[in-house]
């Protein structure tokens, strides 16, 4: 048995597993040492793990048959079968036998439909991004579109595009099955690269540099949410029935439908929710989340560390860089270079006795760096020069 595969799992995906049904049917000492070292090498999956035990116990019944080793093995392998055809078709109610424990040990019946439709609420969206690694991707040559631990998808283009319409996902020119898929994927895209995303209801985004973002596949019947690390405008088909939410681990952004912009990363001091049309929510742990913030068409809010403020802004200018373009108004230097390294990928060294020189401009993103560099320099006092390994270093002009 590989470790590595369950570093990803939900409860229920555990209760899917074989090896997990074979520990909890013959609780062996080889399975206690197997899955204690499981939660040695992640301990954040020992909470999922006791999770999935009790699922696993709350929807089980005694029936008077006994099997043998042997027809029990065989019975979990029959299982894993027809769960992934009951899954394919979307049944709404799974009943299966399963095997009990060795030979004087009853059959076991799991209700799937209980343990399908509790699926959404084992584990949120937010708790299981925050159960992920650190995203040293947002550093590869490459975007990645993860379905699996074990299918990802390496996108190349500068700008990719990824769909999810109807069993089929369409990233570039690839074309997945949305059965390939686990109940979260992921898109990062590093620095350099931007990405577009439709997904399964409609709602489109659009994703800049250096962002993860977290979704399902297929958004349950109740609500629609999705993780953001980073920056995108989003334009959310209208459901009055289903709320879309954006979560961040700052905030969260409660929707019906509308046009936004939110920028998020985790290494940035401001955090920022822009809207363009239709009207958000946010709840923060900034201020009490009882109190939701509401904003009207263009406005801002900005979440700084311990504190928040609203104020009226040109919506308009805050989501150029999805059309190529990046326009600031008295913005700092060490702001600007930020998103340009983002942006190009490039690292950019400024001095931090210029990085609060404020400056006021639109650059062309589709522009070589070394013409919007020229551009800054042209309008501040200082210089750039680009090193042998491709990086560039910002001083005050002598």
């Amino acid at each position: 048995m590989q470790i590595e595969k369950y570093k990803y799992y939900s409860a229920v995906d555990f209760l899917k597993d074989r090896d997990f049904l074979k520990w909890q049917l013959f609780n062996s000492e080889e399975d206690r040492l197997f899955w204690n070292s499981v939660v040695k090498e992640y301990p954040v999956l020992e909470s999922t793990i006791k999770e999935a035990i009790v699922l696993y116990k709350d929807n089980i019944r005694l029936n008077d048959f006994r099997m043998s080793r042997s027809e029990i093995s065989g019975s979990l392998a029959s299982l894993q079968t027809q769960i992934n055809k009951k899954k394919k078709r979307n049944s709404r109610r799974i009943v299966l036998s399963i095997s009990a424990v060795a030979a004087s040990i009853a059959i076991f019946i799991i209700s799937l439909h209980f343990i399908f439709n509790k699926e959404n609420h084992v584990q949120d969206i937010a708790t299981f991004a925050q159960t992920l690694p650190d995203n040293n991707n947002l550093y590869s040559s490459d975007t990645k579109l993860i379905l699996s631990e074990n299918n990802t998808v390496t996108l190349n283009n500068t700008e990719s595009s990824i769909e999810y319409e109807g069993d089929a996902i369409k990233a570039d020119n690839n074309l997945i099955l949305k059965e390939e898929s686990s109940l979260y994927n992921q898109l990062i895209t590093p620095y350099g690269k931007r990405s577009s995303i439709t997904f399964s209801d409609g709602t489109k985004a659009w994703v800049n540099a250096g962002s993860r973002l977290i979704y399902p596949a297929e958004f349950s019947k109740e609500k629609r949410e999705i993780y953001v690390d980073g920056e995108i405008y989003i334009e959310v088909s209208e459901d009055k029935k289903r709320p879309f939410v954006i979560k961040t681990k700052q905030m969260d952004i409660s929707v019906l439908g509308t046009k936004f912009n939110v920028s998020a990363y985790e290494d940035d001091k401001i955090k920022n929710v822009v809207l363009l049309s239709g009207s958000v929510s946010i709840s923060s742990n900034t201020h009490n989340k009882d109190k939701e913030i509401i904003l009207t068409p263009n406005q801002m809010y900005s979440d700084l560390e311990n504190s928040y403020s609203v104020e009226n802004v040109d919506a308009s200018v805050y989501i150029l860089w999805a059309q190529g373009l990046y326009q600031f108004e008295s913005e700092e230097l060490g702001n600007i270079i930020t998103r340009l390294e983002r942006y190009y990928g490039i690292k950019i060294e400024c001095d931090t006795a210029i990085a609060g020189l404020k400056c006021s401009g639109k650059l062309d993103l589709k522009d070589d760096l070394n013409k919007l560099l020229t551009e800054l320099s042209r309008a501040l006092p200082i210089k750039y020069r680009q090193n042998a390994n491709g990086s560039y270093t910002i001083n005050i002009k002598s």
